[in-house]
């Protein structure tokens, strides 16, 4: 009795057919999951720079100023001479720069905002806008206190 091994040509095409379909299937659905991530890092990244911008200014007893650029870059520095804007010598503390299709919009006056080294913002209730279409709007509300939160 012979025994027959290894594939035939139709099996091997079927099967490639059906890994062709599932692929063809699955490609739309990882590049829109790719896009949600990135809108949701950016998301993370600005309240994290909220964060980071409080907890320098108090660690270190100075001002910190995060300097929204728009659409959709902004930037951490420490405001030695407590001007508003970054001056030679003052240090970087971080930055951040998003894809061209996230853009960022502020509620507050020249899109800065200030901690003081007690942790105290100049911005009341001020708000920071991330949008990114088809996704909803992403709010993150900071308080008098310093306090972030996402709404």
């Amino acid at each position: 009795m012979k025994t027959d091994r290894g594939y035939s040509l139709l099996e091997i095409m079927v099967a490639t057919a059906i890994i062709a379909i599932l692929a063809a299937i699955a490609v739309p659905n990882i590049a829109g999951w790719r896009a949600k991530q990135r809108f949701a890092a950016a998301v993370s990244d600005v309240h994290e720079a909220i964060k980071v911008a409080r907890s320098s200014a108090i660690k270190d007893n100075t001002t910190v100023v995060i300097q929204f650029q728009l659409p959709n870059r902004f930037t951490v520095f420490a405001d030695d001479d407590g001007d508003g804007t970054q001056d030679t010598g003052e240090r970087t503390i971080l930055t951040g720069i998003f894809q061209n299709d996230i853009s960022l919009m502020t509620s507050f006056s020249s899109h800065r905002l200030s901690f003081n080294g007690r942790g105290l913002t100049n911005a009341s209730g001020a708000g920071i806008t991330l949008s990114k279409a088809p996704y909803n709007d992403r709010v993150i509300q900071v308080t008098v206190t310093g306090n972030s939160r996402l709404l």
